[in-house]
Parts: structure tokens; C-alpha cells; sequence
């Protein structure tokens, strides 16, 4: 949802299947790209997650090189603890598995930043998704910018009273100032 007066900026809006919708919003001093994605659970097979990148490239891809950049959402993979080059930051949660490595490797690729995973919480606030059971608490959800733009997020405070019932993650926000 958005307020009237940001609704009022809005210049583009595509929807991809049930997995992406990308709007684009007029701002100065450059407009400003947000892509809300789901990405396909354990349940799908990697051909499928294969091209879901492929389509977030050539979403990229179709964008002016000085919009900035927010894709955001529920990623199905886990990128871990621990830094990896500018593309991930030193609190993740957990080990990186096979879905993280395409993540961060989509990252590296698109010159993408993993935001939430350069500020530092408390273990017990970084997870994002809870198995049934409270049996594992991963962090699958995850905010990327361009490594250029990285310098407007000036902070990443989760929401933890958020939980969206259906999904059993929880929502995140932040604060973008433009200079």
C-alpha cells in the first residue's frame, strides 16, 4: 500500500506471474526501482529457480543505469553468517545452502548488495521464517540494492511483531533518504 502523495509517483507497474511485481516510481534526483519477489520453495525444482534470475536479470536489465534499485522479499535461500566480498555482510544467520549460493552469486553478478546482512542484530532478531514447530528460525528474507546505492539505506530496523499468518515470515522495513 502506498500513501497518496507516493501513489501520485508511481510511473510503471508490471506484475510477473505470482512471483515478482516491479514498481517504478518518479523521484529525484533519480527514480527509484522497487521489485517485491517470491521465490520458488524447496518444493520446485532448480530449473524453475534458474529462471526466476534469468527474469530479475532481464527486469534489471530494462531499467536506466542510475535508477536506484530495491528488490526485496522472500528469497528461499540462505546466504549464512560470515562476509562475503561487498555482496554480503558479517550477520547473516546460519550456513549459506545451495539456493544462498545462487543468491549471493546473483548478487555478485548484478553488482547487488544483501543489505540485512550488514547491519548488526542480536541473533534472535535476524531470522525471517520459522519452521513449523519453531523446530529452525532462518533468515530467507532479504533487501538488495546496488553496491553503488548502498550509502542511502541508513538503517534496517525489522519489524518483529510483523508476522504475516500465511506465510510465517516476518516483515521488514527501512528508511531510503535521498541526498
Amino acid at each position: 500500500m502506498l500513501e497518496p502523495e507516493t501513489a501520485k509517483r508511481v510511473v510503471g507497474i508490471e506484475r510477473f506471474e505470482d512471483r515478482a511485481l516491479l514498481v517504478k516510481l518518479k523521484a529525484e534526483p533519480v527514480d527509484l526501482v522497487i521489485v517485491q519477489v517470491y521465490m520458488p520453495t524447496t518444493d520446485h525444482e532448480e530449473l524453475e529457480v534458474d529462471l526466476w534470475y534469468e527474469r530479475l536479470e532481464e527486469m534489471l536489465g530494462g531499467q536506466k543505469g542510475t535508477d536506484n534499485v530495491v528488490i526485496m522479499g522472500d528469497w528461499n535461500a540462505v546466504v549464512g553468517e560470515g562476509r562475503d566480498e561487498k555482496e554480503v555482510g558479517s550477520y547473516g544467520l546460519g550456513k549459506r545452502n545451495e539456493r544462498g549460493e545462487k543468491l549471493v552469486e546473483f548478487c555478485k553478478k548484478n553488482k547487488l548488495m544483501i543489505t540485512n546482512t550488514w547491519f548488526e542484530q542480536e541473533k534472535r532478531r535476524r531470522y525471517t521464517w520459522k519452521k513449523p514447530g519453531d523446530t529452525g528460525r532462518f533468515q530467507i528474507d532479504y533487501i538488495l540494492v546496488k553496491q553503488k546505492q548502498c550509502e542511502k539505506f541508513m538503517e534496517l530496523p525489522w519489524s518483529r511483531h510483523g508476522l504475516r499468518p500465511q506465510s510465517g515470515s516476518y516483515e521488514g522495513q527501512c528508511k531510503i533518504e535521498e541526498n
